[in-house]
């Protein structure tokens, strides 16, 4: 099975010269997007820094133990984008980021110079909840706050030269297609394309409006064989499904998908369980009104935030039984709507997923309902040690 890697070595000695950029590249460009470049690539569209040079001053810092990156993976692809012809004439420039609990923004973008013109990518969601939650407040606001801005970005982008590419991974890839959509009407004359890899959809408000319209010809998503998030909310443009080696969620990690000498290993369809989860989510909101989502994920998060926890990897480790008990503290009225909510998704998931990954979540529930007692009647005194 070959993937991002064996791409950069089958390519990565021609020059976009000999071999212009394809959606393969994009894919690449987009991962850029999650390097912690703070203090390496500057925000201003110009000063530019040669990916090279990007390429070494971060794994300096990563060997001196002062940054760390995402994914194991992402060191790799620095080393191998280090002495590739394809990528020597690239620069970087454009860094930024914002992490506002305040607002409920995650957002982070940067600007690859070309020798042609511009790519623009804007990184997905981390591991934050501040970052899920705005996930989620798109299934209810008209736009959040990375959307815009995003827009903004795009405009001040445009400052560059060139035509304009856009793309992003996840919901970069939806903040790819709305900067698109919505930027200043000269500027959406210059994109070429835009690229959005297992990136979620929009509220149907959103897609039915026309500069959305007027750009969706350009747009194409890759969303992997049991993609979850990219099917996710109303999709107006063409899709391709690409095969990738990974399971359950591990599908919408990028470096498991399966990449030929041509691009991507496409396949006609996504996975019959993915179009049972689909179809599961897409039920599960539209029996919520837009008001009752939004009072919904609220208390959630509101709960989830009680833990005290800032990433999912915290919650997981320390917070879950502060974040379930915060949400049993509600108020009556908040507590039944949310608790009934999740119950009607639970029920609806365990019929679209065989393995059943949420009995934990359901055992816990079950015995902080039941005041601390199993489902057998017998004590629970060990909960609060979790």
């Amino acid at each position: 099975m070959t993937d991002l890697f064996d791409y950069i070595e089958w390519r990565g000695d021609l020059p976009l010269i000999a071999m212009p950029l394809c959606d393969v590249d994009a894919l690449l460009f987009a991962r850029l997007s999650y390097m912690p470049f703070e203090g390496v690539v500057s925000a201003g569209f110009d000063c530019e820094k040669p990916l090279p040079e990007v390429a070494r001053q971060l794994l300096a810092k990563a060997q001196a133990a002062s940054v760390n990156f995402r994914m194991p993976e992402d060191k790799r692809l620095l080393e191998a984008l280090l002495d590739a012809p394809r990528y020597q004439g690239l620069a970087l420039c454009g860094y930024e980021t914002v992490y506002d609990k305040e607002n409920e923004e995650q957002f982070a973008a940067l600007t690859i110079r070309l020798p042609l013109g511009v790519c623009v990518t804007f990184r997905g969601t981390d591991g934050t909840l501040v970052g899920w939650k705005e996930d989620f407040n798109m299934s209810f606001a008209d736009a959040i706050p990375a959307q815009l801005h995003a827009v903004e970005y795009l405009n001040r982008a445009a400052v560059l030269p060139g035509a304009l590419r856009l793309c992003g991974h996840s919901k970069g890839g939806n903040l790819a297609v709305y900067a698109a959509a919505f930027c200043e009407p000269a500027v959406q004359e210059r994109i070429a394309a835009v690229r959005s890899f297992d990136g979620p959809g929009f509220q149907q408000a959103v897609t039915e409006r026309e500069a959305f319209r007027r750009v969706i010809g350009k747009v194409r998503t890759y969303v992997p064989r049991a993609s979850i998030i990219g099917l996710l909310l109303e999709h107006e443009e063409d899709y391709t499904v690409v095969e990738s080696r990974g399971t359950g969620i591990a599908q919408h990690n990028v470096y498991l998908w399966e990449i030929r000498r041509g691009g991507f290993h496409e396949l006609e369809n996504v996975s019959g369980g993915s179009q049972l989860i689909d179809q599961t989510l897409r039920e599960w909101l539209a029996g919520m009104t837009l008001e009752q989502r939004e009072r919904v994920f609220n208390g959630l998060f509101a709960a989830l935030q009680a833990s005290e926890a800032e990433t999912l990897r915290e919650l997981r480790d320390h917070g879950k039984m502060a974040a379930l008990k915060a949400i049993l503290a509600q108020d009556e009225d908040t507590k039944k709507e949310t608790m009934s909510s999740l119950r009607i998704l639970y029920q609806a998931l365990k019929k679209a997923l065989p393995d059943d990954p949420l009995k934990e979540l359901e055992d816990r529930l079950t015995v902080l309902l039941r005041g601390g007692k199993k489902p057998d009647g017998s004590g629970s005194e060990n909960q609060d040690k979790e």
